[in-house]
C-alpha cells in the first residue's frame, strides 16, 4: 500500500454495506438488472436451472474450502465452535444444490473433502487469487493477521450471497420449487453475515479499526470489478441453453 493512501475514518460503520453514489451505484444497477434478465434465462431450460444450481453448489464448496484451509489454520479458541457450524451449514447447503440438481436430471455429488470438490471457473479462480493478494498484504497490520482480512472477505461474500438469493427469490415467487430451498439457504446467509461481523469486532483492536476500512473498500472495488463480466456471463449462458435445439423445459413449467 503506497504510503501517501490516507487511511479512512475509524469505526465499524465499513462493515454495513455501503451506500453507492456515482458510477459504483450505476454499475450496481446495471448488474442487478442483467442478473435477473440471466436468471429469467437460465430458468427457461431444464439445464439452465442445473447450470445455476451448479453455480450455487461451487460457491458453497468454495466456503468450505475457506473455513478449513484459510480461517481453521488462525483461528483462536474460541473461533473454532462458530467455524465448526458455519462449516456444517455449507455442507448442508451443498448437499441440498446436489439434491436439486439430480432431481431434475443432471449428476452432483456433493464432496466430502476439499480436494473432492470441483474446481471454479477461470472468473472465479482469477477473483480467489485477487482475495489471496488482499489477504497476503493486510495481515501484518492486524494482530490476529490473516484471520482478520479472511473474515472481511468473507463479510462481503456473505453479504454478497444475501442480495443474490433475495433477487431470486423476489424473482421466481413463493410458488417456485426452488423457493424453499432459498429461503433456506438464505436465513443462514444472514446469520452467517451478523457473525462475520461480530467476530470482526471483537479481533480488531481499536487502533486497528482504520486499516479495516481500508480493507474493506479493497474487498468492496474488487468485487464490483468482477461483477458486471459475471452477470453478462450468466446472461449468455442461460441464453445460449434456453436456444439450443431440444432444450427441455424446466420442471415447474
Amino acid at each position: 500500500m503506497p504510503a501517501e493512501t490516507p487511511l479512512p475514518a475509524s469505526g465499524f460503520d465499513c462493515l454495513a454495506p455501503p451506500r453507492l453514489r456515482g458510477w459504483p451505484a450505476l454499475q450496481a444497477h446495471l448488474v442487478h438488472h442483467v442478473k435477473r434478465g440471466a436468471l429469467r434465462q437460465l430458468h427457461a431450460s431444464r439445464d439452465g436451472e442445473i447450470l445455476l444450481l451448479r453455480l450455487y453448489l461451487v460457491g458453497e464448496e468454495s466456503s468450505e474450502q475457506a473455513l478449513q484451509r484459510e480461517l481453521r489454520a488462525s483461528a483462536p479458541d474460541w473461533l473454532t465452535r462458530q467455524l465448526d457450524q458455519h462449516l456444517a451449514d455449507e455442507q448442508l447447503h451443498a448437499r441440498l444444490f446436489a439434491d436439486a440438481i439430480a432431481e431434475r436430471g443432471g449428476h452432483a455429488q456433493a464432496a466430502t473433502s476439499p480436494e473432492e470438490a470441483p474446481q471454479p471457473d477461470w472468473l472465479s479462480r482469477r477473483k480467489l487469487a485477487r482475495w489471496q493478494r488482499l489477504i497476503r498484504s493486510h495481515a501484518p497490520h492486524f494482530s490476529h493477521g490473516a484471520l482478520v482480512p479472511a473474515y472481511a472477505i468473507g463479510l462481503a461474500a456473505e453479504q454478497m450471497a444475501s442480495r443474490i438469493l433475495q433477487r431470486h427469490c423476489a424473482l421466481i415467487g413463493t410458488g417456485h420449487a426452488l423457493h424453499p430451498l432459498l429461503t433456506r439457504v438464505l436465513a443462514d446467509e444472514d446469520r452467517h453475515t451478523r457473525l462475520c461481523s461480530h467476530t470482526l469486532q471483537r479481533c480488531v483492536a481499536p487502533h486497528e479499526e482504520a486499516r479495516l476500512a481500508l480493507l474493506m473498500r479493497e474487498v468492496r472495488n474488487t468485487e464490483r470489478g468482477f461483477g458486471i463480466t459475471g452477470a453478462l456471463g450468466m446472461y449468455l449462458a442461460g441464453l445460449a441453453l434456453r436456444l439450443r435445439p431440444g432444450a427441455a423445459r424446466p420442471m415447474h413449467a
